[in-house]
């Protein structure tokens, strides 16, 4: 195949995309047979909102954001209400690879250049925080999440990436963070592959997400919270005021509450008056269960510096789940059309980095993500929107965001300000314009 018809073919199929984006500006938030589903076994499932319903909280959304938002409040002692027009952890959390890691897409070094040194620390800092609180969480469920502790492994691309990863773990060392680096002698006397650097960190975990977010529900439930899941829990209307909240469903049932927690992932910008951050679709794969994986003793989860990135990581039944290739779509038709080929090119750049894996793929799937200028989450109560608040977990650790998001919103509504409440609120400047 000629360079000219190749380059002619790369042309057209960003053509195509982008048309299908311009003109289909709905979206599902995801595509494709998620892992999850592969090794979900029995689902727990909730009914149906059946009529008018008075709750200090109404948490809209019952994935994993909502399922921590849920369980912290529930603990606080508020009556909580957990309302969603889909079956529990079937949105977002469903398309999710389970990473639990501190670091965010924006380098601790590229933070500290946008927010300022002291802030970009206590943002890493209370990152790392949320994974060790994760873990803890985790073991007093008492249900089997597929969780493990596990070290990632950070990988410069090029020979460039040795001196930034370089700077990157200095500095990650001066706020406390211990992290080993790599040169390319150490990775090759660990791993089977070659690259110039790498940064080592032992926090860091993986989580069945789905099985993660069924287990807070149920111990939210355990304390109090109701949760409603069907197409009559959807919500139709919202009317905020000072001392109250008023929600109607698409069923016209009336729920009455003190505050109204948005944990709809990027369905929530549907509320907002004006969007927050970018939207993207990214892809992900999963093998079947691998015969053997002896050269991946540690199982750490593997990451890029390339953007975007690819990752690795593995599960406790042996599989290996890859993903990254994102694209600015958000049609779920789009998306779609997609799928086979990003499985294949994700099987390719993985067989670039670990030859020996074997790489069989059992199944792929796409999902919505979302992205901000610096790289952390948008927390909190917008302007003109008094007793709504909004956990907009963006970035590629979601799941250590939505904890974050629980702690600062809980705070929010028990009248106790969160000591680093400013660094995620809504107009930041780091957010840019609005």
């Amino acid at each position: 195949m000629s360079l000219w018809f190749m380059l002619f073919l790369r042309a057209l199929r960003l053509f195509v995309v982008n048309t299908l984006t311009r003109t289909s500006p709905t979206m599902d938030l995801r595509s494709g047979t998620p892992v999850w589903l592969l090794e979900a076994g029995s689902l727990r499932e909730w009914p149906d909102l059946e009529g008018p319903r008075d709750a200090d909280v109404v948490v809209v959304g019952a994935g994993i954001s909502g399922a921590l938002a849920a369980l912290h409040l529930a603990e606080a002692g508020f009556d909580v209400l957990v309302l969603d027009r889909r079956e529990a952890g079937r949105g977002s959390t469903l398309a999710s690879t389970g990473l639990l890691q501190y670091e965010i897409d924006n380098s601790l070094v590229e933070l500290g250049e946008r927010i300022g040194r002291e802030p970009a620390a206590r943002a890493y800092r209370r990152s790392v925080a949320a994974v060790e609180q994760l873990g803890a969480l985790v073991a007093t469920l008492g249900h089997e999440c597929g969780f493990a502790w596990r070290p990632s492994l950070y990988l410069g691309v090029t020979g460039q990436d040795a001196a930034l990863l370089d700077a990157e773990a200095r500095v990650r060392r001066a706020c406390g963070i211990e992290v080993e680096l790599l040169d390319a002698r150490d990775i090759r006397a660990q791993y089977p592959f070659q690259r110039p650097a790498a940064i080592r960190s032992a926090l860091s975990a993986e989580v069945d997400p789905l099985r993660l977010t069924l287990s807070l529900l149920r111990r939210a439930e355990s304390l109090g919270a109701t949760i409603r899941t069907g197409p009559c829990a959807e919500l139709a209307t919202i009317e905020t005021g000072r001392m109250a909240s008023v929600v109607t469903t698409t069923a016209g049932h009336v729920v009455r509450a003190g505050h109204v927690v948005f944990a709809t992932g990027y369905e929530s910008e549907r509320y907002l008056p004006q969007p927050i951050g970018q939207l993207l679709s990214t892809y992900a794969m999963a093998t079947e269960p691998e015969a053997s994986l002896e050269d991946w003793d540690d199982r750490c989860l593997v990451w890029e510096t390339a953007r975007p990135y690819l990752y690795l990581r593995t599960t406790p039944s042996g599989r290996v789940i890859v993903g990254g290739e994102d694209e600015r779509i958000t049609d779920a038709d789009a998306r779609d059309a997609l799928i086979g080929g990003k499985c294949a090119d994700l099987v390719r750049r993985a067989r670039g980095i670990w030859p020996s894996l074997r790489l069989a793929p059992a199944c792929a799937w796409g999902g919505c993500f979302g992205e901000t200028p610096d790289g952390l989450p948008v927390i909190g109560t917008p302007p003109g929107r008094p007793r709504t608040h909004f956990a907009l977990g963006y970035g590629g650790n979601g799941i250590t965001f939505s904890l974050i998001a629980a702690q600062v919103i809980t705070a929010s509504i028990t009248g106790h300000a969160d000591p680093d409440a400013e660094l995620f609120r809504f107009g930041r400047p780091s957010l840019g314009a609005g």
